[in-house]
Parts: structure tokens; C-alpha cells; sequence
């Protein structure tokens, strides 16, 4: 064996040694954005539109995009890179990526969360999956601002941290996200409070966060404290004290003092400027206080007051105008008002194709003759696999219907249902 390097090998790994000092010198470029309330953020700068700043930050080795408003932004310092380490020229698939994102940036949705009335509740009406669903509607749409528009008055708090995990983990690096509140209580506020822009209408409300299970028992000792736990990651996730949350929570009062910048302090006690939530009550903000105390960007009757609240000079709401409502309704609105619309439906349905299953079920059990047997078995294989549908559509139909059975245990019941049905035609 050779102790000494060829003059080729040498070389070789001088080439390596160049091109991975090359991509250090690109890996480490960063621009930094200076806010008027002396933060400095660092990252990636997509693009720059009037003012307001889209970023690519890494959070804990994820990266994510973040927006700030001109009016956060004091100035954008760009890294001054030399040619050989950021190319001076793009190809022709960079270009067209960047008039892409450009596009995208005017493009806005509204995703109702709620419809207020019968359809409002959050894990059956307002679901994780169905989020999930509409993300490739909205990407094929160019869309690239999504606005919640939140209007319900709570529902299952299991299916608040999926909500969350779709919102922060899915949505937002993709989209502008906001939130646009007109009722947001309970579940469903403790659902938006992973979005940092968050906005009113005039009669907008948010908070009442308590829990209750059973016959309105109210969720204490461990079972509280978890969700207590669970709540104050989400306030992380939307940039706030968990202070606040824990106010609209548990009675504790909330006060708060705010700064010759604006800034606001927050205690779970009396001794700030402002009393927020007195004691003994529990939190709940209207649209004036919440944009007193900095908890709201702002307060707005419809989508252009909304937009100039956001700081969006140029905006195009996409979809098609529609009696009585104030905004247009896009691809994917519309098939998240279908998703509700259908579910209204099955909730009525599930209770007749159950009756429906049970008494042929029976009529086959009690049944000498093969072929009425049989005709009974297709009768109730028929009404089964409708609740199965109704099950799909939404999954935690299964847990308020089946006695708290989760997903999994469903499908065994399901198992358990054709085996018995297939035993009954031997």
C-alpha cells in the first residue's frame, strides 16, 4: 500500500475541499430583517412586496416561512455575497419560480372554520383531514394567502392539536396564513391561536376556553393540566403569552402593561397597568380590547378592510361571488362547504342506516328460510357499508357515535360485523 498521495488523489480532494467551502460560503449567506421593536430576524428573503417581507427561517433545524407587515419593518439588510457564491444569473426554471411566487403573493382564499348555527363544530364540522384535503385545491389555484375565517362555538378538544399540527406544520409553510374571527369560543379559539395574524370583525369574540366531557363536567386535576400543558405549545406556535390562553382557560386574571413601543407585558395576576380579565371570570375578547392589547393586527367589516389591515396594496380575492356572502367563494371554499353540507347530512342519515342495520340484522338472525336469510344479509351489508362511508368522510363520526371508539377499534367492528354476517349465510 502507498503512505503517500498521488498528485491526481491530491488534487481531487483539493476540488473537494474548494466545492465544499463554496457551499459553506452559499449554505451560510443569510439576509436579516430589522423590526422596529429592535428584533432582528434571520433567513432567506423571498420577496419583498410594499413594504411587507416574506422570509424563510429555520425553527429548530425546520425550515418555515414567516411574514412580517411594513409596518413591523424597520429594514431588510440583504447578505452582501460575492458572484462566485450567489450566481448572478438564474435559469430559466429559478425565473419562472419566482414569477410564480410573486403571483401567488396577491392570490388570497377565504377557508370558513364554521359556519355559525348547526354547522360549527369543531371535529365534525371543522376538521383536520379536511384541511388536509384542500391543500392541493388551493396550491393548484396559485393561491398564496389563506384567511380562517373562524366562526364556531367550540367542539372536541382531541381534535385541536390536529388542527394545529395541519395549520402550523402544513399551511403556513406554504401560504400567508391569518385568521379572521367572528366567533371563535372554546375549541375553536384554542385552534386559531396557532396563527400569529389574527384579526376581527366588529362583533368578533374569542375565548371561553373551558373544557367539559360527560354531563357538563368540567375537565379538571390531570386531565386540565394536559390540556393546560397542550395550550401553552400553542400559544408558542402563534407568538403569545400563554398567559392570555391560560386566562380564557382556567378563572385567573390578567392584566398588562404596555410600553412606550407598543410592547405589552403580560401577568396572570393584578399587577399590570391594565386589567384584561378581572378575577374569578374567564377570558373572552371582543374586538375592541383585543386590538387595545395588541392581542388582534386589527378590525375589519369585510375583505377590503381586511386587506388594508394586513397591509395588502394589491389583492385579488379568488373565486366566485355568491349571494350572501361577503367574499368570494373558491375551489376549495367550495368544497369545504360541501364537506359540511354533507356531514349535516349524514348525521341524520347515520341514525336510519344504523336502525336500518340493526333490524336486518335481527330479521336474518330470526330467518329459517336460506334466501329471505340471505335477501336480510344483503339488506343489512347495504346499510353497513354506508355507515362505513359516513365514517370516511368523517372519522371522528365513529368516536361520537360508537361509544368513543377511536378509528381503529371501528374498522374491527366493522371486521366483526361481515364476519357475523358471512357466519349467518352457512
Amino acid at each position: 500500500m502507498h503512505h503517500t498521495m498521488s498528485r491526481f488523489a491530491a488534487l481531487f480532494l483539493l476540488a473537494i475541499v474548494a466545492f465544499a467551502t463554496l457551499f459553506t460560503n452559499v449554505a451560510s449567506a443569510i439576509d436579516k430583517v430589522h423590526l422596529k421593536n429592535g428584533t432582528v430576524v434571520e433567513g432567506t428573503v423571498e420577496q419583498e412586496i410594499d413594504g411587507n417581507v416574506w422570509i424563510l427561517v429555520k425553527i429548530g433545524g425546520v425550515e418555515q416561512r414567516q411574514f412580517l407587515r411594513a409596518a413591523e419593518v424597520d429594514r431588510v439588510e440583504r447578505d452582501a455575497a460575492t458572484p462566485q457564491a450567489r450566481p448572478a444569473t438564474s435559469t430559466p426554471s429559478q425565473t419562472q419560480a419566482r414569477v410564480s411566487t410573486a403571483d401567488r403573493s396577491k392570490r388570497a382564499a377565504i377557508i370558513t372554520l364554521g359556519e355559525g348555527g348547526d354547522k360549527n363544530m369543531v371535529g365534525v364540522y371543522m376538521t383536520a383531514d379536511i384541511l388536509k384535503r384542500l391543500i392541493p385545491v388551493l396550491e393548484e389555484e396559485n393561491i398564496g394567502i389563506v384567511v380562517f375565517h373562524v366562526n364556531s362555538g367550540g367542539g372536541l378538544l382531541l381534535e385541536i392539536q390536529r388542527l394545529s399540527d395541519v395549520i402550523h406544520n402544513e399551511y403556513k409553510p406554504r401560504f400567508r396564513v391569518a385568521a379572521w374571527i367572528e366567533s371563535a369560543i372554546s375549541a375553536a379559539a384554542m385552534t386559531a391561536h396557532c396563527i400569529e395574524d389574527i384579526y376581527f370583525m366588529p362583533q368578533g369574540n374569542y375565548g371561553a376556553c373551558t373544557g367539559w366531557f360527560g354531563a357538563l363536567q368540567a375537565v379538571k386535576d390531570r386531565e386540565l393540566e394536559e390540556v393546560l400543558y397542550m395550550m401553552e405549545k400553542i400559544s408558542a406556535r402563534g407568538g403569545y403569552d400563554p398567559q392570555i390562553m391560560r386566562s380564557m382557560q382556567i378563572m385567573e386574571p390578567l392584566t398588562c402593561t404596555i410600553d412606550s413601543n407598543g410592547d405589552v407585558k403580560w401577568y396572570n395576576s393584578l399587577d399590570g397597568e391594565h386589567v384584561v380579565n378581572p378575577e374569578n371570570r374567564i377570558l373572552t375578547f371582543n374586538a375592541v380590547d383585543a386590538e387595545r392589547f395588541k392581542f388582534s393586527k386589527g378590525t375589519a367589516a369585510n375583505v377590503d378592510e381586511l386587506a388594508r389591515a394586513m397591509g395588502l396594496t394589491e389583492v385579488e380575492w379568488v373565486g366566485t361571488p355568491r349571494t350572501g356572502y361577503l367574499w368570494p367563494i373558491s375551489k376549495a371554499e367550495d368544497i369545504n362547504m360541501k364537506y359540511r353540507s354533507q356531514v349535516y347530512t349524514d348525521e341524520t342519515a347515520l341514525r336510519q342506516f344504523m336502525d336500518t342495520y340493526g333490524n336486518a340484522v335481527n330479521a336474518a338472525r330470526a330467518e329459517q328460510d336460506r334466501t329471505r336469510r340471505g335477501a336480510m344479509v344483503g339488506r343489512a351489508r347495504d346499510a353497513l357499508r354506508r355507515i362505513v362511508r359516513v365514517v370516511k368522510n368523517n372519522p371522528n363520526t365513529a368516536l361520537l357515535t360508537f361509544n368513543a371508539l377511536d378509528e381503529k377499534e371501528f374498522q374491527r367492528w366493522v371486521d366483526e360485523q361481515e364476519q357475523m354476517l358471512r357466519d349467518l349465510m352457512r
